[in-house]
């Protein structure tokens, strides 16, 4: 069975919808699954596609000064919360800790402070 071969204005419009769908906020994971059944391509090439718009996704965002660094902050804290609910649901709770020490870090929440009731820098229980 021999496949069609891929025109450079499709391979062109792949991208540009992969780089839509990543600033939409969508994971990288479901964005190849996106991209093989939208476009009908393999996986493998699927995830090429999706590396390729999130390299010049990152140049755009990064590289440009009109780019709000803040708007991209709450993107990537959406990503998170939403990765963290996708791993609760399916038990993965190493994965849900992590995120939100990830959240706590980017947020600056300070449950990593000396200061936090839970959490003795001298390893001692806090009494009374």
């Amino acid at each position: 069975m021999t496949r069609k071969r891929v025109t450079n204005e499709e391979k062109r419009q792949r991208h540009e919808w992969a780089m839509k769908q990543i600033d939409k906020g969508v994971g990288f994971s479901e964005l190849a699954s996106l991209v093989a059944e939208t476009w009908g391509c393999s996986r493998r090439n699927a995830r090429r596609v999706v590396s390729e718009a999130h390299k010049e996704w990152m140049e755009i965002a990064f590289g440009a000064e009109e780019i709000d660094q803040r708007d991209l902050l709450f993107q990537s804290v959406a990503r998170l919360e939403r990765t963290a609910r996708k791993a609760e649901e399916a038990g993965q709770f190493a994965v849900v800790v992590g995120c939100v020490a990830q959240l706590n870090k980017m947020m600056a929440l300070g449950a990593d402070q000396a200061g936090f009731r839970g959490h003795r820098h001298n390893a001692h229980y806090f009494r009374r």
